[in-house]
């Protein structure tokens, strides 16, 4: 993008900003686009603002619906009312203000949300092959993460005005729509459906597990979008980012995502800060829940299928043209890894997969 279009695009910013905030002016002072995320296009900046004879920075962050992703098709509007719905509850989710749809400002539909403190560690191993918590600050986050996760399952989504999002009430319903959501995904890829893909599939439609509760589910709960403050043993979450897979469920998906072997940065903890089964323990005691191990491993499963529906989408809008990210590119070279940890989680070299 030429400086021209720049310019024009931070002051149509500038103008909505200064509009929605109702301040007197908006000087965008600092612009960063952000690489780490896939998915949606994530701009973050400092504005410094005019309001009531007072002028201080404010630090915000747009998110905008991509050409072509990896969860397509888009549509921002159930994210951002959603983190809405939230902004004035305790949880950590960012305070979200405002969406548009109009493309005069930047030319897709985007939502603005407040810059929460802290970083966001990353899914990988440090230099040294550990992962990327010092013991100190596993002990304050972990822990947190499950209370954390058990407070967003306590969430009352009806008095917030979430049944927009579908409940599929009790029963077989929730796993069983969520399997068929990510088999649709992987269909519409186009892509060929490899035997290990396609002997789990057969595998969770015989094992779709009944829930007889429903709860808001994040969807994409895990390291790489945990916001954190580092301090030792008084690190802290500061907050939950990347709501594009929200949606009404089963509380334990949220549980076997955050679990999987595809976060666990070269360790063998849940998100590289607790053992599984200490995770789902301090999960079962903060939410009062049992964690049923059939159920979880349904989800363990699932979790599995979801990631490989997601990079086929990336292959697939990489291929045609529709984007020109590498990194998606990159997934056609990570697929067979992922399909073996998918044979090995049920076992099938073994004979073992009931």
């Amino acid at each position: 993008m030429d400086s021209g279009n720049v310019r024009a695009l931070r002051e149509r910013l500038e103008r909505v900003l200064a509009r929605e905030l109702g301040a007197a002016s908006v000087r965008s002072v600092a612009r960063a686009r952000s690489t780490e995320g896939f998915s949606q296009d994530t701009f973050r900046f400092d504005a410094e603002v005019a309001r009531a004879g007072a002028r201080g920075v404010e630090r915000w962050v747009a998110k905008r619906e991509p050409v072509a992703g990896l969860l397509e098709p888009y549509d921002l509007e159930p994210e951002f009312r959603v983190l809405h719905a939230l902004s004035e509850d305790p949880f950590p989710s960012p305070p979200t203000p405002w969406f548009t749809r109009d493309p005069a400002v930047l030319e897709r539909p985007f939502y603005v949300m407040r810059c929460l403190p802290g970083e966001v560690p990353i899914p990988a191993p440090s230099a040294d092959g550990s992962g990327p918590f010092a013991d100190d600050e596993r002990r304050a986050l972990g822990p947190e993460v499950a209370r954390t996760l058990a407070a967003l399952h306590a969430v009352d989504w009806r008095a917030r005005g979430l049944g927009f999002l579908g409940d599929p009430g009790p029963g077989p319903a929730a796993a069983a729509r969520e399997l068929a959501r990510w088999e649709a995904r992987i269909r519409a890829s186009g892509l060929p459906t490899e035997p290990a893909l396609a002997a789990a599939l057969v595998w969770l439609r015989a094992h779709v597990p009944s829930c007889d509760e429903t709860t808001l589910v994040h969807g994409d709960y895990r390291l790489g979008n945990f916001l954190v403050e580092r301090a030792g043993a008084r690190s802290r979450l500061t907050g939950i980012l990347d709501w594009e897979m929200v949606h009404l469920g089963d509380p334990l998906e949220d549980l076997a995502w955050c679990a999987s072997p595809l976060w666990r940065a070269g360790t063998e903890l849940a998100s590289g800060l607790l053992l599984p089964d200490e995770l789902a323990a301090v999960y079962a005691t903060a939410a009062g829940r049992a964690v049923d191990p059939a159920r979880l491993r349904f989800y363990d499963v699932l979790t599995l299928v979801k990631m490989i529906a997601i990079m086929q989408t990336g292959i697939r809008a990489f291929n045609d043209g529709r984007t020109h990210d590498l990194r998606m590119a990159i997934f056609d070279h990570q697929l067979p890894f992922l399909l073996l940890i998918l044979a090995m989680t049920l076992d099938f070299f073994g004979g073992g997969a009931d």
